[in-house]
């Protein structure tokens, strides 16, 4: 089924926190140095971000998760957190 240019599909088009849209499909995800494309619907939400890598990245509980949008694409950058030690 084609779309015409003013119908955006609801599941591709999103829009961030700083009122940027997002046009793509993927999302970047950036975590322990890797790079790699994921589906935007999964990257735009922390828990289903986090269910979706857990099994991947065991640090990511305490994660810091940030997203950012260029050029139209969802880029989301993880940071672990130290553990308490003990």
């Amino acid at each position: 089924m084609e779309q015409n240019a003013t119908e955006q599909d609801p599941a591709i088009s999103a829009v961030s926190a700083d009122n940027q849209t997002i046009v793509t499909e993927m999302a970047v995800i950036k975590i322990e140095g890797q790079e790699f494309e994921l589906e935007a619907v999964l990257a735009q939400d922390d828990k289903m971000l986090k269910t979706v890598l857990q099994p991947h990245f065991s640090s990511l509980e305490n994660a810091n998760i940030t997203r950012d949008v260029k050029e139209g694409k969802l880029h989301v950058s993880i940071v672990k957190k130290a553990q308490a030690k003990g």
